[in-house]
Formats: structure tokens, sequence, C-alpha cells
């Protein structure tokens, strides 16, 4: 793992990201929150944990161990999750701006919100991200279909079909 790599990583799952929005927009509010029974309850219940798990991830890249846990109550609808989701997104892209193939491999320990440290390598954590959204963002597709809508394809192959590098 290089730092090519992990750039094209991240710019992947930004655009996935973008457009699992984009499909959870054509959503109404009703829609959106409506409990389906899953990990997170509902489409916004499990963009809200993705954007959780972004934010938190980059503060461990950053050295920093925050406890907080993000909830619905605290984006209560699409335009917050949307918002909150760019600001974390420009903050990765400013991470990469200065990484080397040397600080890939440095580990970096942190606290969870239970008190256990972990120590990790930044480059394992930094694919972990990407891999835990695709996770999510493939759960929020079950909804939209369970909720009539037809998701996009956020294939990685996909995403240099349109264009991504």
């Amino acid at each position: 793992m290089n730092t090519g790599d992990i750039r094209l990583l991240l710019s992947y799952n930004t655009w996935a990201n973008r457009r699992i929005l984009a499909a959870a927009r054509l959503l109404t509010a009703e829609a959106l929150q409506r409990d389906l029974g899953t990990s997170y309850g509902s489409v916004q219940g499990t963009l809200v944990h993705l954007l959780w798990a972004e934010w938190i991830w980059l503060e461990r890249w950053l050295g920093r161990s925050p406890k907080q846990v993000f909830g619905t109550g605290d984006f209560p609808d699409l335009a917050a999750i949307e918002e909150r989701l760019a600001t974390i997104q420009r903050g990765q892209e400013v991470f990469i701006e200065t990484l080397t193939d040397d600080r890939l491999k440095t580990r970096i320990s942190y606290e969870n919100a239970r008190g256990e440290r972990w120590e990790y390598s930044l480059g394992h954590m930094m694919q972990h991200i990407v891999n835990h959204s695709t996770y999510h963002r493939g759960q929020v597709v079950t909804l939209l279909r369970q909720l009539g809508q037809t998701p996009p394809p956020t294939d990685f192959l996909v995403y240099f079909d349109e264009g991504g590098s």
C-alpha cells in the first residue's frame, strides 16, 4: 500500500458516498427515518453511523481519541448529514496532501469509547474506513430497495467507468 493507492481509495470512497447520498435525497423525510429493523434502523441511522465512522477514523489518524458517538438526533435531516460528511471528506483530503509512503507504515495508537487501547498502521486504518463505508453503503442499498428506490451502482470498477482515477 502506498500513498497513490490510498488517494485512489479515498477518492473512490468520496464518489460512492456522494452517489448514495444523492439516492437518499429522493426519499421523503418519513422514508429516510423509517425503522426497517437493521443494525442502525433506517437509512438516516445508517448514514449517520457511516459519517461518524469516517469522522472518528480521521480523528484517530490525527492522533486523537474522541469518545463522542453521533446519533440521528445530531443530524435531523439529510442536509445535515451531507454537510458534515463533506466537511469530513475535506479533512481527509487535507490529511492525505502531505502523506508519505513511510507515514503509512507508522503505527498509531488510540483509545476507543470503551477505554480499550488499539494500535494499527496508518495505512491499515485508512484501508479500513473505505471497507467499513462500503459495507454500510451496501446496507443503505438494501434499505433503498425496501423503500421502492433503485439505488445507484457504487462498485469500484464503475468509479473508473465514470472517469475516476
